[in-house]
């Protein structure tokens, strides 16, 4: 018997027991680890449970973007069967994700199995069965997507075409990157079924049956499904990669700011290397098993052609992992632990032929097999440990070090706990927001907002240039489930005045396990305050070939007790990195003004010429002047200041009822005197006129104030803008009561007796004067009698 027949015979011998093996220490793990939850699964679990319940595939019933947010659609329709049978899906899911990993592990091992490496193969079946990050994965549809894959390899390395492209279909349902998987299988079949020898080194390109087969059957059995979803979303493609990508765009990621997918990958061989010296074990059987398996294929070369790959093992999981690795880092996904368990079967396979090369070292081969796997399994195992030991209740680490980033989420609990309470204590059709939505939102049951984009694909603009406290400012929910710290990942808004005037703390919640205790969920107590009223859509210069193009506010009148929020739309000019954007209603007179609020604006995330509103919003102080305030936009780090729109702090005089009225034109009009005034020749004396406001009016007029004779002629007058320009024309509101006090001298040779009081408006640009409606307080020269005035020689004070 030749030493390949002996080893395949040996390694057949063992099926059995290796299989056996192989579940019982998956279901041990599965046992211990059970209670392991993230929060992201639960957007999937929340489509399964609405579709169970009646409620429609979808996560926000009703809602007006109808967004496919979870990555596996397949998944979430598999899922609400148990949920339709009334188990627990979280559980159920659970259940699924152990029973995959174990036949993932199966898998690879049939794998080697079929390429005379039994021994190999169990290898490194058992290094992906007990790797962490795989476990980490629990509850997401990765370990049934990393089993189904693997099973697929299985059925083209042991050419079952049709069983390899159902498998196939079935992985592109279960996640968008299904696609990678397909094109390996395409290939694989193309290189591996039906092929004759060649020596000639070309690679094979007859025999395109087989292929196209296994491509047709995968389209066909993922085809209904892409139906399904086009007819549902709109498209077959999960928003959440597009989602993702913008996070990563404006810095979010599941490691730090603006961790890219590749450094993603070394901070977690650093974490692990963290754990355990050992570790460093795990990167070196990788490199061995790199060039062991370049060693095989160069040999497979040289003596089969361009035949090579049947005969070298685990060749579809290890270019799996290149390609999911390759594929990632070029479209820029954000990193998170869960996005690199497809290269995990890869990596397990590498591990295990490096252990088997270097121990064909050695003359005892038996023991040093054992010896190196030992050295391998360690740090696998201490990382499991570590990861039991937090479900266990361990203090976990703050989650800017590294280790938190290999271990469960200790935010589950609380978050449960928020929905329920929101559950229990809102009205069914209350909008909640918040920041992570998955778990809060499947406990919840009511429609969610969440400020990170994925339920609003509409706003994935405004994630991508970081602006994440607009959809709060925007949406403005009902409730809030907001965390203590980094409660909109780069703001925090709970301690601003503007937002205790609107929202009102309910509930607190207390975890001393998470980082972001204590979690507040807030009540909206008022209507919502929304921008709508455009002030100005011209063109302003606001250096750095920046423009504003338009200004909208959510009053025209700023009420003292009632946030203000002023709504500025930027057009991109030259980046310029972060730049800090001040906003300030300024008194028209250039005097007072209401408070600063300035924003951070990334410049280098908007595209040329790109147009994007932001909003600000203003608190008025409680003694805020009455009067017309100019809204101001500046960078603060210089540049032209924009003076785009004008609102107003109401006077706050009440109209008469009992008033007389004369009317000028366009609506305005002036308040006849109650009584006769009396003055004091030789002195200023003041005239109060009250004004009524009329239609809107873009012209600022000025007031004149006369005294006049039995014959019409002036002795005295005052002209200006109404009340010294604080409150123009421009800003009245219909029928407002305007009180405006001009201050008329009166000479000293002005004989005693009455004088008529005399007003008008006028425009300033040319002196014309408005036209006065017929009445029969008007004069003849557009201008209206209010009342009159006696004067008269006052002593000296």
């Amino acid at each position: 018997m030749t030493g390949a027949a002996a080893n395949k015979a040996a390694g057949e011998s063992l099926v059995l027991p290796s299989y056996i093996a192989l579940a019982v220490i998956g279901l041990a793990l599965g046992a211990v680890m059970r209670e392991i939850r993230f929060d992201d699964p639960f957007i999937t679990y929340r489509f399964s449970s609405n579709l169970a319940s009646g409620l429609g595939f979808t996560f926000n019933p009703g809602a007006a973007e109808n967004a496919l947010i979870t990555t596996a659609p397949l998944y979430a329709l598999l899922l609400a069967a148990p949920g339709a049978l009334g188990l627990d899906i979280p559980t159920a899911s659970y259940v699924i994700g152990v029973l995959s990993l174990i036949a993932a592990a199966w898998a690879v091992y049939r794998l080697g199995q079929q390429r005379n490496h039994a021994s190999v193969g169990f290898v490194a079946a058992l290094f992906l069965l007990i790797f962490p990050l795989m476990w980490l994965t629990m509850g997401f549809e990765t370990p049934l997507f990393v089993a189904t894959a693997l099973w697929a390899f299985v059925c083209v390395d042991t050419k079952r075409i049709v069983y390899a492209g159902i498998l196939g279909g079935i992985c592109l349902g279960l996640r968008g990157d299904g696609v990678i998987v397909v094109g390996l299988l395409v290939i694989g079949c193309w290189l591996f079924v039906n092929q004759q020898p060649t020596t000639n080194y070309r690679l094979p390109i007859s025999n395109l049956k087989s292929p196209l087969k296994l491509l047709a059957i995968a389209l066909l059995i993922y085809a209904p499904l892409a139906l399904f979803l086009a007819l549902q979303f709109g498209s077959p493609i999960p928003t959440t990669l597009q989602t993702k990508s913008a996070q990563a765009a404006a810095g979010l990621t599941g490691f730090y700011p603006g961790t890219t997918y590749p450094e993603g990958a070394l901070l977690l061989l650093q974490a692990m290397a963290q754990q355990s010296p050992l570790f460093v074990f795990v990167p070196i059987a990788i490199g061995l098993g790199v060039y062991r398996f370049v060693q095989l294929s160069v040999a497979a070369a040289q003596a089969q052609g361009w035949r090579w790959a049947p005969h070298v093992p685990f060749v579809l999981p290890v270019a799996w992992a290149v390609l999911h690795f390759g594929g990632y880092a070029v479209i820029g996904v954000a990193p998170y632990v869960w996005y690199y368990a497809p290269m995990l079967p890869g990596l397990a396979c590498l591990m295990a032929l490096g252990v088997d090369w270097v121990g064909a070292q050695f003359p005892r081969r038996g023991i040093a097999d054992q010896v190196l796997i030992t050295l391998v399994v360690l740090p696998l195992l201490i990382g499991d440990l570590n990861i039991i030991r937090m479900l266990q209740g361990a203090t976990p680490p703050d989650p800017s070090q590294l280790a938190s980033k290999l271990l469960p989420e200790t935010k589950v609990n609380i978050y449960r706990r928020a929905g329920e309470w929101l559950n229990d204590n809102t009205p069914t059709d209350a909008t909640v927001g918040v920041t992570e939505l998955g778990v809060m939102g499947f406990f919840a049951q009511r429609q969610i907002n969440d400020f990170l984009g994925l339920t609003q694909p509409s706003h994935l603009s405004a994630i991508r240039r970081g602006d994440f406290v607009g959809g709060l400012i925007r949406n403005q929910p009902d409730y809030l489930a907001l965390t203590n710290i980094n409660s909109l990942y780069d703001a925090n808004p709970q301690e601003d005045d503007w937002f205790r005037a609107v929202y009102t703390p309910v509930a607190t919640l207390e975890d001393a396990r998470f980082w972001g205790s204590p979690m507040t969920i807030w009540q909206r107590t008022t209507q919502p305050i929304t921008p709508t009223i455009m002030l100005d859509e011209q063109v302003h210069d606001l250096g750095d070939s920046w423009q504003v193009t338009g200004v909208a506010v959510s009053a025209r009148e700023v009420m003292t007790d009632t946030p203000l929020i002023v709504r500025v739309r930027l057009r991109a000019g030259q980046p310029k990195g972060n730049r800090e954007l001040r906003i300030q209603p300024i008194a028209v007179q250039r005097g007072d003004g209401l408070p600063v609020r300035s924003r951070v604006i990334r410049t280098d995330q908007f595209r040329s010429g790109e147009e994007a509103w932001y909003d600000f919003p203003i608190m008025p102080y409680l003694d805020s002047r009455p009067g017309a305030y100019d809204i101001s936009v500046q960078w603060l780090d210089g540049g032209p200041e924009v003076i785009a729109g004008r609102i107003k702090v109401p006077v706050g005089v009440a109209k008469s009822a009992y008033a007389q009225v004369a009317s000028l034109s366009s609506g305005i009009g002036v308040e006849q005197l109650a009584e006769p005034l009396t003055g004091c020749i030789g002195a200023t004396n003041t005239v109060t006129v009250t004004w009524r406001g009329g239609d809107p009016t873009g012209v600022d007029y000025s007031a004149f104030v006369h005294l006049r004779d039995a014959s019409g002629a002036t002795v005295a007058q005052h002209d200006g803008q109404p009340r010294n320009g604080s409150y123009p024309v421009s800003v009245w509101a219909r029928d407002e009561a305007v009180p405006d006090p001009h201050a008329v001298a009166i000479g000293p040779t002005v004989a005693p007796g009455k004088y008529d009081i005399v007003v008008g408006l006028y425009n300033p640009a040319d002196n014309a004067r408005l036209p006065v409606d017929t009445s029969p307080f008007r004069a003849l020269d557009d201008a209206v009698k209010i009342g009159e005035m006696t004067l008269a020689l006052c002593e000296p004070q």
